[in-house]
Parts: C-alpha cells; sequence; structure tokens
C-alpha cells in the first residue's frame, strides 16, 4: 500500500547557530517519486536543512515529519549521503566492506550479515560500476570513486528517501552523468531523492522538483514553476556572477517546455 502521508514535511523548521539562523522558519511538503534539487549560495541552509532531516542537527523551532511519523520511527527508511570531505578516508574498510555497512541496522548492531545482505550489497556496487574495485581499500579511489561508494552504501540500505550532499563535487563529467542516470532511474522506480546541488545550469535536466534556500525558503515546486528568474534573484541577488546566463538558460527551457505542450 503506498503512503498517504507526504514523505517529506518540514513545518517552521529553523536552526540556530551561534546566535545566528543557518536556516530559517523552512516549510514545504512532498509527495513520493521525486528527484529534487536543493540549490543555494553558500552558507545558505542547504546542508542544515539535510542534516536537520536526518536529526543530526536539533532545530530551535519547528518540526520534520517522514512518512507522517517522527524520523526514530521510520529510520530505516532514509538513507544519507554526506559530503566526501566529512568522510575519514583513511579508515582501513574496503569497498564491499563499506557497501555491506548499509545493511546494518540501528536496533541490531550486532547482526551478522546474511548471504542475502552480501549479495545486495554486491548489486549495490553493480549499479554504480565499482566491481572491479570490490577488495580496494577506500583510501586508493579517486574521488569520484569514493563518491560512488558511499552511493553504493545507500543503495544497500534500500531506503525510500534518499538524502545526498554535493554528491557531484569533485567527479568528473563522466562519472556526474553515470551518478544522475542513476538516481533518475532510483526516481523512476518509487524512491524519493533530495540533493544539494551548485552547478545552475543543470538544475532543469536533473531535476523535476526544486527547493531554493538563502537562509530563509525562497520557493519549493515543480522545477517549472519556480525555476524562474524571479526566484533566482531572490535566491541569489547579486552573489551570482553568471546569473544573466542562467536567466537565458531558464528562458530557454521555458520556451522547449512551451514548444513540447504545443506539438
Amino acid at each position: 500500500m503506498a503512503d498517504r502521508d507526504p514523505v517529506l514535511e518540514l513545518h517552521n523548521l529553523s536552526v540556530i547557530y551561534q546566535n545566528q539562523p543557518a536556516l530559517w522558519n523552512a516549510d514545504f511538503s512532498l509527495d513520493g517519486n521525486h528527484l529534487v534539487g536543493i540549490i543555494g549560495p553558500n552558507g545558505s541552509g542547504k546542508t542544515t536543512m539535510l542534516k536537520s532531516i536526518m536529526g543530526i542537527i536539533e532545530p530551535a523551532s519547528g518540526y520534520v515529519k517522514l512518512f507522517g511519523k517522527p524520523l526514530q520511527e521510520v529510520r530505516q527508511r532514509i538513507a544519507y549521503v554526506p559530503q566526501r570531505g566529512t568522510v575519514d578516508w583513511d579508515f582501513p574498510i574496503n569497498v564491499f566492506e563499506t557497501v555491506l555497512m548499509g545493511r546494518t541496522r540501528p536496533n541490531n548492531l550486532l547482526k551478522r550479515y546474511t548471504k542475502v545482505d552480501k549479495e545486495i550489497a554486491r548489486e549495490a556496487i553493480r549499479k554504480v560500476n565499482l566491481e572491479a574495485f570490490m577488495d580496494r581499500q577506500i583510501s586508493q579511489l579517486s574521488g569520484g570513486q569514493q563518491q560512488r561508494v558511499f552511493i553504493a552504501r545507500a543503495l544497500a540500505q534500500e531506503a525510500d528517501l534518499y538524502l545526498l550532499d554535493e554528491p557531484f563535487a569533485g567527479v568528473d563529467m563522466a562519472t556526474e552523468h553515470a551518478i544522475i542516470t542513476l538516481l533518475q532511474s532510483m526516481r523512476d522506480q518509487g524512491k524519493t531523492l533530495l540533493v544539494v546541488h551548485h552547478d545552475l545550469q543543470s538544475v532543469s535536466q536533473y531535476f523535476d522538483w526544486l527547493i531554493m534556500l538563502n537562509t530563509r525558503m525562497i520557493a519549493a515546486g515543480p522545477t517549472q514553476e519556480v525555476f524562474v528568474p524571479e526566484m533566482l534573484n531572490k535566491t541569489y541577488g547579486g552573489n551570482l556572477n553568471i546569473l544573466s546566463e542562467v536567466l537565458n538558460l531558464v528562458k530557454t527551457y521555458e520556451h522547449s517546455l512551451k514548444e513540447g505542450q504545443e506539438s
């Protein structure tokens, strides 16, 4: 049976760091089967939002609900891929062992991995094209390969909601294309994914839903409705050097949508 409640609901969520707002009064509701981009300038609250959803950061006010419930009741349905720079890549563990950790459950940390767990981990590694690196220590991988390892670990969790913090940072275009193709495939299979993203030129091609932040939430909704010049100006203001170029891309995107509707 499909969930009747929203996959994710933030209600007046605010987070304070050192007496300064890091995220202010974020409020939106998200149904399932979306690939969602989270965009905004540096320090606008993107990572803070993901950490608040995961319960890593306590909000100053407001609340988060997932599938209509508190995080503690549905934690196994949520997978989190942190920024690559926050991970200790010198930890002595190989690719397969890292991905297999996705099969661990918070309420059963001492459970031995089963044959099924190991097969699910191998399949997750296959999906990110790292079969040849199964026994490689994670410290010996390139940045793009390390990113794919942590995506595979999230896949092995078999979650319903995925939170990815800058999964395209430090990867080449071929790897980025492979990752977004995988994420779009997961969306098409009924998963919901939230992705912190910086490259505005790829937003309209990558995401069907968008959250725009600048400490406060500027907009949240379908990409074709909110990825417009007015909202971009409110989100970035004069801090966006390529604003005029992006606005031209938005106009091209809007034109192609109209042509598609007329044909």
